[in-house]
């Protein structure tokens, strides 16, 4: 390698090649500043400016107080498409699994009653899954259905059957059109613990509403995605552009 180049430069691409590789998997811890700068025969300061890098490229990630880790894959999210966070991460080839956290009758609050059209405090069955992409957690899902769908629907495995799927051959419901928010919100104690970060850590929060034909909202959807696990993107066009 050209001596030129910074020895920073050397060692963030050194680390690089071992990330890529899969010789550091994602959630693997590194080994703290004073080890790395013992191991690569330099200073601190440099070494930091080598994970300033790799922080950059969102390659790492720094948990105050816990240490640098190797970050998992962000994975792209076309909000345009009216597709589930699961399809969109199955067509990328992910290995998605998911597990079933809960599934009761609540209380609705204030946004989940406004969202399906209900009575404040109506009752309304609550589904509660962890999204796992190769045994990792990617996203924790709320889904809420109004009562007399979630009579219905309660009788079917969630465990094992997508919510879309059983809306659709248990109920004879089909979704044919969404609207949906994403806001950036600091995850609370229980959506960290879920989602294996520290309380407070940067999120995204996205809220749909679905609804069935005739523009009945059948399922208002609160998902939580650690920010370094989800990137949105859009296709845009601009008007009076040349195909």
């Amino acid at each position: 390698m050209n001596g030129r180049v910074p020895r920073y430069h050397r060692i963030a691409e050194e680390l690089r090649e071992r990330i890529q590789s899969g010789d550091l998997g994602p959630g693997v811890r590194l080994p703290n500043q004073r080890r790395l700068a013992r191991d690569f025969g330099v200073t601190l300061m440099t070494v930091r400016h080598a994970l300033e890098l790799l922080e950059r490229d969102n390659l790492i990630r720094r948990q105050h107080g816990l240490g640098t880790f190797v970050a998992a894959p962000s994975i792209d999210y076309d909000i345009l498409q009216l597709r589930r966070l699961v399809g969109e991460l199955r067509a990328q080839g992910e290995p998605v699994s998911t597990r079933l956290l809960s599934s009761r009758f609540v209380a609705a609050d204030r946004r989940v009653s406004a969202a399906l059209e209900i009575g404040p405090r109506a009752r309304a069955l609550q589904i509660e899954r962890l999204r796992l992409v190769d045994g990792r957690p990617m996203s924790l899902q709320r889904s809420f259905l109004p009562a007399p769908i979630g009579e219905e629907l309660v009788k079917a495995d969630l465990a094992a059957t997508p919510l879309r799927q059983a809306l659709e051959f248990k109920i004879g419901l089909v979704i044919v059109r969404a609207r949906e928010s994403v806001s950036a919100v600091r995850l609370g104690r229980r959506e960290a613990r879920e989602l294996g970060c520290a309380v407070g850590a940067p999120a995204f929060e996205s809220e749909r509403v679905s609804f069935a034909v005739g523009g009945r909202a059948v399922v208002f959807d609160r998902v939580f995605i650690p920010g370094d696990r989800f990137r949105i993107t859009r296709q845009l066009h601009f008007e009076g552009a040349s195909a």
